[in-house]
Order: C-alpha cells, then sequence, then structure tokens
C-alpha cells in the first residue's frame, strides 16, 4: 500500500527562507572578509634584494656603503617629494594608501638616469654619492628611482 505524504506548503517557505538566510550570510562574510584582508606585502629581506638590484641597474656600483629602509603609503611618498597621484593612477591599482618600500642607500653611484641631460663631455657618466629606490611592497615592481647631488637631501636621509 502506497501512502502519500504530502510536505505542507509552510515547511517549504519555512525551509526556503532558512536557506536564503545562510547564503544571505555566506555572502556578507566572504564580502567583508575581502574587504578586511589588505593584500599580502612581501617581506623587507626580498624588498631589500629587489630595491639593491634596481639601485645597480640604475648605475650602484657594487653594495651599498649604508642603507635605511622605510615602509609608507604612497600618498606619504609623494608629499615628501612635493609630487601628486597622477589622474589615472587608479588604472594602475595604484591609490594614496598603496603601501611602499623606500631603500635609500649611500655608495658610489655612476647614473645617467632618464629626464637627466647627457653630460657635456661624451662617455662620462654623473657621479653621486647616494640613490633611493621606491617599490610597491606588494608586488615588488620598481615606482621611483631618486639620485641627489651633494648638498642636497635625500628624501630619507642615510647618515
Amino acid at each position: 500500500m502506497k501512502t502519500n505524504k504530502k510536505i505542507p506548503i509552510s515547511a517549504i517557505i519555512g525551509i526556503l527562507l532558512v536557506l536564503g538566510v545562510v547564503i544571505s550570510i555566506i555572502f556578507v562574510a566572504v564580502e567583508q572578509s575581502a574587504k578586511a584582508s589588505p593584500m599580502q606585502q612581501l617581506d623587507d629581506k626580498t624588498l631589500e634584494e629587489k630595491a639593491i638590484a634596481a639601485a645597480q641597474m640604475a648605475g650602484l656600483q657594487g653594495a651599498p656603503t649604508a642603507t635605511r629602509h622605510v615602509r609608507i603609503t604612497l600618498a606619504e611618498w609623494l608629499t615628501l617629494n612635493d609630487a601628486e597621484l597622477g589622474k589615472d593612477a587608479a588604472k594602475f591599482g595604484l591609490t594614496p594608501d598603496t603601501p611602499v618600500f623606500v631603500l635609500a642607500m649611500r655608495g658610489n653611484v655612476k647614473s645617467l638616469l632618464v629626464g637627466e641631460s647627457p653630460p657635456q663631455n661624451k662617455g662620462m657618466q654623473e657621479q653621486y654619492n647616494n640613490i633611493t629606490i621606491v617599490l610597491n611592497a606588494i608586488t615588488g615592481d620598481v615606482m621611483w628611482t631618486v639620485t641627489t647631488r651633494d648638498g642636497f637631501s635625500m628624501p630619507v636621509p642615510v647618515p
């Protein structure tokens, strides 16, 4: 003998409501977790190695004689250099709170950096005693390279 048991409509509605609430809670939890956890930054050792390699590509001869690093935001770096974020920066994932790793170095730097006028004597390179490399602390990409002549202060002072 077959028995047909019908599930009451109120039970079906109750199950659907509970299921909807559970899905909503999961969605909100995932959304909040994504917003609350910033992207992982690279460690100091990795960033320092990348910055020194970039400095050597830009003209640092050998190892630096002294270094100092700081972790700051892109907005803080731009303030130090009297610069501002470009209007299209967000298209490249750059915001004022983008974390940056700044490694300032003393050493023998022979360089002709982009934007500098060539020296009067062909084949001669500009001589500096410092170089500063700014990296995106999340990706390790070079964002800025600075050298300063004697008598001018470095963005991040190194004794």
